[in-house]
């Protein structure tokens, strides 16, 4: 795979300095706790009206200063989105309101694979509807709003188009190991260090994707998170907030890598690079180089395909895998 130099949209600073906004509130902002419907004939400086209440930047005290990002509320009872790379190792996190209100916020859950991470703010607040990402097309308009260098620049809008969809990116850590993020939405709305974890949201005003990486070699290229990951996961968590994600012990990815990589001859499902020894799949007999086609009869394509699936199982299921190996298909049970 060829490297692309990209960049987490954090911003880390040593000092406090230039953090404190004003305390005067906007009252001209309806923060009145409630879903976000935007009318379709609205124009875009309309629409972002309307949806920017739902919008917050953040702040999260780490060792030696803090970091700034950007988030979104998307359920009723202050819980928003953001980025796990935005509050990892953080002791407090603040969020600032489009009115100019200040509010502490719990970290619920986060999870540095998927670089996603659910808060809920001290104080209730105005939330967007989502739309699947499925649903985009390649030049559909897109706006970001986020909080881009420092917290004064809160709320920025910048508007682009849907570049490209089902990108898959290799990202280094630290420590020289690597991650693939997949199935990243592609976009040229211009975003910055803060922008981590801010919406990515289409012209009905409803979030498509969370923002979180960008090019640093070349001029309008980011990347968004698929929404419908984030809402898979959320759901659960705001139902149990000591919810845990069941796993299955492999990484997998989508076939199409594979097949580029000449891995594979299969048009479909997921290619499983490693299964982890004495997990559940190693047990029941999954192989390296098997290819996942559905489970519980379910199609499985892309990565967010086996997230929704896995969010919508407990520690303990019984799962059914059909797999190809070796050109033929096979049947296996197991449990997550």
């Amino acid at each position: 795979m060829k490297a692309v130099f990209l960049v987490l949209l954090m911003v880390f600073s040593l000092n406090l300095s230039g953090c404190t906004l004003s305390s005067n509130i906007d009252t001209s902002q309806d923060m009145t706790p409630r879903l976000i419907s935007v009318s379709d004939d609205l124009q875009t400086s309309e629409m972002v009206e309307e949806v920017k209440s739902a919008v917050v930047g953040i702040s999260a005290t780490v060792d030696g200063g803090y970091s700034v990002g950007s988030g979104v509320a998307i359920a009723s009872g202050g819980y928003i989105l953001t980025n796990h790379h935005v509050i990892e190792g953080a002791r407090s996190v603040k969020v600032y309101l489009s009115n100019n209100v200040e509010s502490y916020a719990k970290v619920l859950y986060s999870d540095s694979a998927l670089d996603l991470a659910i808060l809920k703010a001290d104080v209730n607040m105005p939330y967007l509807d989502t739309e699947p990402s499925t649903n985009l097309k390649v030049g559909e308009d897109v706006v970001a709003i986020g909080t881009p260098l420092t917290l004064q620049f809160k709320h920025t809008v910048t508007k682009g188009i849907v570049s490209a969809l089902n990108r898959t990116l290799e990202i280094s850590n630290l420590g020289g190991t690597s991650t693939l993020m997949q199935d990243l939405i592609q976009h040229d709305a211009s975003i910055n260090p803060g922008n981590s974890g801010g919406p990515l949201i289409n012209s009905a005003g409803k979030v498509v994707g969370i923002n979180t990486l960008k090019a640093t070699d070349a001029e309008g290229i980011a990347f968004a998170i698929p929404i419908e990951v984030a809402t898979s996961l959320s759901s659960k968590v705001i139902q149990n907030v000591n919810y845990t994600a069941p796993k299955l012990g492999i990484f997998a990815y989508d076939v199409n890598i594979a097949r580029f990589a000449l891995k594979t001859k299969a048009q479909n499902g997921l290619y499983i690079e490693d299964v982890q020894k004495d997990s559940a799949l190693y047990n029941a007999g999954v192989k390296n180089g098997d290819v996942i086609l559905s489970i519980n009869n379910l199609d499985m394509n892309t990565s967010i395909d086996l997230r929704k699936l896995l969010y919508s199982l407990n520690a303990g299921d019984e799962i059914e895998i059909k797999i190809l190996r070796d050109d033929e298909t096979h049947i296996i049970n197991a449990k997550v």
